[in-house]
């Protein structure tokens, strides 16, 4: 806004400047105009008297000869003529003289007030640079305040933004130890189970194949017990025939053979279904922490 107002100011003392400029120039071009009127009027006046005074001479010598009263009187008529044009030229050198003089009061008038314009100008653009002066040292006192307030809140900032991710950082670890931790006990815990379930399921098996071969040795005893409650009896019985009683006796020796055998595959068959079982569970277990870990 300063900026602008010493510039209308700077404008409106050039277009003054100006204005006066153009006024003398007009004032004297104008002198000078007058001056050679003034001159071409007085230069015509002469000719026309040396033009009239020739044809009077020439009248008066032509009337020399013939008039010399007419001669008289033009010689009279010519000096009064002369002191006429001599009032004249004094008339106009005169005029001139106060022409000129009121071109050069006019002129020091016209000095005296560009001067007085010139000290108000510059009156003017001197108080306009000190306040110019004021606001620039104002404006760079509040911007080196400002600078001041932002590199602080910049600071500030930083400090806290640092705090924070610091915070963060912190935070992060912790919960990274916390998963850690707990994804290590969780695998703990997972293969404790596994291993306690292949435990289980091993003494389950052992469990099942012990009764398979305690079955196994009772119905074994049975066996061996009625077939020799069937002997005594045979013995004792001496009433039937004794191909029968070879033949009963093979019968019966045949079923016993089948029957141990068979009780033999099936405790075979659990043991090795059990013992696939046990394996399979192990695999499993092993794959299952494998991936957890």
């Amino acid at each position: 806004m300063q900026a602008k107002t010493a510039q209308a100011d700077k404008k409106a003392l050039a277009e003054k400047k100006a204005a006066a400029a153009k006024k003398a120039a007009a004032d004297k071009k104008a002198l000078a105009e007058k001056k050679a009127a003034a001159a071409k009027k007085a230069a015509a006046d002469k000719k026309a008297l040396a033009e009239k005074k020739a044809a009077a001479a020439k009248k008066a010598a032509a009337d020399k000869k013939a008039l010399a009263d007419k001669k008289a009187l033009a010689d009279k008529k010519a000096a009064a003529d002369k002191k006429a044009l001599a009032d004249k030229k004094a008339l106009a050198d005169k005029k001139a003289a106060a022409d000129k003089k009121a071109l050069a009061e006019k002129k020091a008038l016209a000095d005296k007030k560009a001067a007085a314009d010139k000290k108000a100008l510059a009156d003017k653009k001197a108080l306009a640079d000190k306040k110019a002066a004021a606001d620039k040292k104002a404006l760079a006192e509040k911007k080196a305040l400002a600078e001041k307030k932002a590199l602080a809140e910049k600071k500030a900032l930083a400090e806290k933004k640092a705090l924070a991710d610091k915070k963060a950082a912190a935070d992060k670890k912790a919960a990274a130890d916390k998963k850690a931790a707990a994804d290590k006990k969780a695998a703990a815990d997972k293969k404790a189970a596994a291993d306690k379930k292949a435990a289980a399921d091993k003494k389950a098996a052992a469990d099942k194949k012990a009764l398979a071969d305690k079955k196994a040795a009772a119905d074994k005893k049975a066996l061996a017990e009625k077939k020799a409650l069937a002997d005594k009896k045979a013995l004792a019985s001496k009433k039937v025939n004794s191909r029968t009683q070879i033949d009963s006796q093979q019968k019966r020796d045949s079923k016993t053979e089948l029957l141990t055998v068979s009780v033999s595959l099936n405790t075979g068959k659990i043991v090795s279904i059990a013992s696939i079982g046990i394996l399979a569970s192990a695999i499993l277990v092993s794959a299952m922490v494998f991936i957890a870990g």
